[in-house]
């Protein structure tokens, strides 16, 4: 039986870079390169997403740079807190990651474009309610800053969306 890496490391030497690009932003290509271009997709929704949401605690509530340690606030209220700057961000970064998500990673067309949308959306919901979730208690009772606590929003939606979006929402 083949080895997929020793195929792939075959791939790149025996092609020149052009060939490799081309490849790569080929939608017909291997599952693993496709997931490659997902998580680079999505790391760059998670880079939207971070400079949104730190800019929005920064500027608008920088009640939530030291929530955490705040042991005088309630923790169901340190969790509602941070829930505006959750959902204000994911929305920009949602549209981001669709547009890369049609444009590199998926073909679109299994549905009409703006049903294909909100299912993407829709999809995106679990892992970001999941993410918000585990983000606000670790804020609430773990008393970490939001900086930390964003790594557990995180965990959630790579591991949930890839799998909806690529048999549910797109033409694989």
């Amino acid at each position: 039986m083949p080895n997929p890496i020793s195929n792939a490391l075959q791939f790149v030497r025996e092609n020149d870079l052009k060939t490799i690009i081309a490849r790569l932003n080929s939608r017909d290509t291997h599952p693993a390169i496709q997931f490659l271009k997902y998580s680079i997709s999505g790391g760059v929704a998670v880079v939207v997403y971070g400079t949104i949401y730190f800019m929005l605690i920064h500027k608008v509530w920088p009640e939530l740079k030291h929530i955490g340690s705040d042991a005088s606030v309630d923790p169901w209220v340190k969790f509602l807190k941070t829930l505006p700057p959750t959902g204000i961000a994911f929305f920009f970064s949602n549209i981001i990651v669709y547009w890369l998500n049609t444009r590199w990673v998926f073909t679109p067309g299994r549905h009409h474009p703006v049903l294909e949308f909100l299912y993407f959306t829709f999809v995106n919901m679990p892992g970001v309610l999941g993410g918000a979730v585990v983000q606000g208690l670790l804020i609430a009772k773990a008393g970490w800053p939001a900086s930390a606590a964003f790594l557990g929003f995180l965990v959630p939606n790579m591991l949930i969306n890839f799998i909806c979006r690529k048999f549910f929402i797109f033409k694989g």
